[in-house]
Parts: C-alpha cells; sequence; structure tokens
C-alpha cells in the first residue's frame, strides 16, 4: 500500500502528524505506547529465556552468545523465534497495541514476519555497522519494518539505535564486497555522501517503541555502560507485501494475519533489488555475520 493510501485510514496509536513525519524522515519514536503491564510480563519471559541460555556453550540459531558467555556469567547479543519459545511474546505480538501502530504505518492489513531480541549486554555489547534492512529480506514493496520495543530505559550511552533522517529516500545500498561476498553491512567507501554525520539516536523510557523505514540507513554502537540495552524486535509486514526469499526467521506463526484481511494482489515497487544469500538452510544473526568479517572470515 502507498504512504498515501496508507494516511487515507484512520490513525489508531500515532497521529496523523507523527504517521507523515515517519513518512517523511524515515522513522518514528512513541514513548508511553507499551504499558507498564506488559513490560513487566516480557520483561519475566526475557529473564526465562536467559536462564535458558546458561547450559550453552555455542550459538545455536536461537541464542546467538557473544564471547565471554559462561553459566556464571550469560551474554546474549540475539534470541530468536521468540513467539515459539515463550507464549507471552506471541501474544503481545498479536493481541497489543503494537500490531495497530504497523496498520498505522502499512495499512489496515498486516501481517506477522518475527519476533527477536537485541541484548547489548553491558560492558561491552556489540556494534551494529551501518546497513539497510530491505536487502536482508527482499520484498516486493517496502511497506515492512521492525519495530523496537525498550524494555528498559534506553539513553544514549547504552548504543541506541542511529538513523540517518530521510535516507530511506536515497539509494539501496550494495551489502556485499566486490568479490559478491555477503557482508551484512555497507562498506565504508560506499557511504562517502549518506550524510552519516546527521544520525540521530532513538532513545527513551520502557514501553517506548522506534520504527524506521525499511530502507533506512541505521547502526548502532557498542554498549560500554554498566546497564544492557534488552530491545525486543517485532517485524511486521503489509498483507499486499510478499517475500522474495526465504525467511531468516520462520517460526511457525510467520506470515499470520493479525490484523485486517488478506490481500488479493501483491503491490510491487518498480526497480532492482539485490537478492541476499539464502537463508533457507539456517541464519545466526547480523552480530555474527558482521563479526565474520571483521575476522576475515568471509560468509
Amino acid at each position: 500500500m502507498r504512504p498515501n493510501d496508507v494516511l487515507s485510514h484512520p490513525a489508531r496509536v500515532m497521529d496523523q502528524a507523527e504517521r507523515e513525519f515517519f513518512f517523511d524522515q524515515g522513522y518514528a519514536v512513541k514513548e508511553n505506547v507499551i504499558s507498564p503491564e506488559w513490560i513487566s510480563k516480557l520483561n519475566a519471559g526475557v529473564a526465562r529465556l536467559v536462564e535458558k541460555s546458561r547450559v550453552l556453550t555455542a550459538s545455536d540459531g536461537i541464542f546467538d552468545l557473544e564471547p565471554g558467555h559462561t553459566a556464571d556469567t550469560p551474554r546474549l547479543r540475539r534470541i530468536a523465534f521468540m513467539d515459539e519459545l515463550d507464549e507471552v511474546f506471541w501474544d503481545f505480538a498479536q493481541d497489543s497495541n503494537l500490531p495497530d501502530m504497523a496498520a498505522d504505518l502499512m495499512g489496515p492489513d498486516v501481517r506477522f514476519r518475527e519476533v527477536m531480541l537485541n541484548i547489548k549486554w553491558m560492558g561491552g555489547g556489540q556494534e551494529v555497522k551501518w546497513h539497510q534492512d530491505i536487502p536482508f529480506y527482499p520484498m516486493t514493496n517496502f511497506s515492512v519494518a521492525q519495530f523496537l520495543v525498550c524494555l528498559d530505559d534506553v539513553g544514549p550511552e547504552q548504543g541506541p539505535l542511529m538513523v540517518v533522517p530521510e535516507s530511506h529516500k536515497g539509494p539501496l545500498y550494495d551489502h556485499y564486497d566486490d568479490d559478491d561476498n555477503w557482508l551484512g553491512f555497507i562498506p565504508d567507501e560506499r557511504l562517502h555522501d549518506a550524510k552519516l554525520d546527521d544520525a540521530v539516536e532513538l532513545t527513551g523510557p520502557a514501553g517506548t517503541v522506534t520504527v524506521h523505514h525499511c530502507r533506512a540507513l541505521h547502526a548502532s554502537r557498542a554498549n560500554l555502560s554498566d546497564r544492557s540495552r534488552p530491545v525486543l524486535i517485532i517485524g511486521y509486514a503489509a498483507a499486499d507485501n510478499r517475500p522474495y526469499v526465504a525467511p531468516a526467521y520462520r517460526s511457525k506463526n510467520y506470515d499470520a494475519l493479525v490484523r485486517g484481511k488478506d490481500a488479493r494482489f501483491a503491490h510491487h515497487e518498480p526497480g532492482d533489488m539485490r537478492m541476499p544469500p539464502d537463508w533457507s538452510g539456517g541464519y545466526t544473526s547480523i552480530f555474527d555475520h558482521q563479526e565474520k568479517v571483521d575476522e576475515g572470515g568471509l560468509t
């Protein structure tokens, strides 16, 4: 659904100015969207999963471990498939007001994609290099986004998400190197005119939701503070937006309709879009891909 068509539908969670800001600037921040009751339940679910991770000694496709992870001092980068691991996350993905917020930006018909958690553990939680989301999961149009739910207060010191305003109106960057190795980020030499100095940090208290356009340039610094930064990430797409490739995280709930009705037609954006690697055989995380490149082990 095109932006003007989306904006013609009544707002549910966001006001009209906030919706227009998203389409103009490529991101939005909405504080006090998620109730304290939901935040409490979600954090309890996270605690249960962190407890399960203590027995692991290596990443397994669900739990992505940071170097230094032990049973006594767990350090996680990401947990995937959370809608299958604990029912509270699937309940939240379909029964909270978050899919209504997605409908405000995608139109009334919304499908679920994934639920995962990026933790950014205290004292060195890994940076994420500049990238765009849509090259990881190309689809027929750009009505797809990841909604980041702050499970705790997020400030500048914790390495919050940084987005370059209006970068979603610019080019789709190649996330491969010159030898056709997938990088999972955009090499610095391709970003010389990307206005990275204009990037804004998306911060807020617990219960804040941030969302960025799938074409927006974004990154985050390492978390060197003494507080971890747990952020629940839930992906939604418009019902008329169909994937070209296998998703990285295909849970049993993938593609479930969470608002509205099925689309009779797919909406196609014009232009070319490079295909990513085949994720159907498994995927760890963007952290893992970028780390392998840093270590010289290209995928």
